[in-house]
């Protein structure tokens, strides 16, 4: 069975974990990235956040070069 791993990690930390998973998991990772990168403040990024919800607006973001139907199995990590 193949096997995915696709994540957004804002800080590092959902990368972390992803690293974690692919020690104990044959998997191919994709990361997903915005194409407007979220500010470092992370005060200013949950208003923003919060606003694109309230909005309804989707962030575009990078393409990622991957085939889901190449897969048996696709992990999506993202950060809580």
């Amino acid at each position: 069975m193949k096997k995915a791993i696709v994540y957004y990690s804002y800080s590092g930390n959902t990368k972390s974990i992803v690293d974690m998973i692919k020690e104990k998991v044959d998997a191919d990772v994709f990361d997903i990235k915005p194409k407007e990168p979220y500010s470092n403040d992370y005060d200013e990024v949950v208003y923003l956040g919060q606003d694109e919800v309230n909005s309804n607006t989707l962030r575009e973001i990078e393409n990622v070069d991957i085939n889901l139907d190449n897969y048996d199995t696709v992990i999506l990590a993202t950060p809580v």
